[in-house]
């Protein structure tokens, strides 16, 4: 859970970041840097068991969300008073907010793809070792001239 709290807050102060940098520097950059943040949450989340990692994604999508909302009201005009003293400031309007956002979510949705992957590898990985051993004691075994 204490996984969950820390990307969730961080998430949720990174969110608004990434928007301003949607907003008003480069829109691709802001979503690789998304994405680059959901594919270190989901590696790191998928080091936990099943149940743990699928509620802290969950609660770390809720958190990031909800939280960043309530943030993106706190940055925004410390961002807005540097980027109007020393450029240009752009507001987008609401359809493209709604679209960073929805962006946001179906990236962060990756999280589980990145965690499923992860645990599908680790599950062959263990099969595969598994498998390799008992293959090893069967060799050993049928040449064991004790059973003659």
């Amino acid at each position: 859970m204490k996984l969950a709290i820390g990307f969730g807050l961080t998430g949720a102060v990174l969110m608004p970041v990434l928007y301003e940098i949607y907003a008003n520097i480069s829109a691709g950059i802001a979503l690789v840097l998304v994405l680059i943040w959901v594919l270190f949450a989901g590696v790191k989340f998928s080091s936990l068991t099943f149940k743990e990692a699928v509620i802290g994604i969950t609660c770390t999508i809720a958190y990031s969300g909800i939280l960043g909302f309530v943030c993106y009201f706190l940055i925004h005009p410390a961002v807005m008073k540097l980027l109007v003293k020393n450029s240009v400031y752009f507001q987008l309007g609401i359809r493209s907010q709604l679209l960073f956002v929805a962006y946001c979510f179906f990236i962060f949705l990756g999280m589980y793809l990145v965690w499923l992957i992860r645990f599908c590898g680790r599950k062959t990985l263990e099969k595969f070792r598994s498998n390799s051993e008992k293959a090893g004691e069967y060799i050993d075994n049928a040449f064991n001239d004790e059973d003659n």
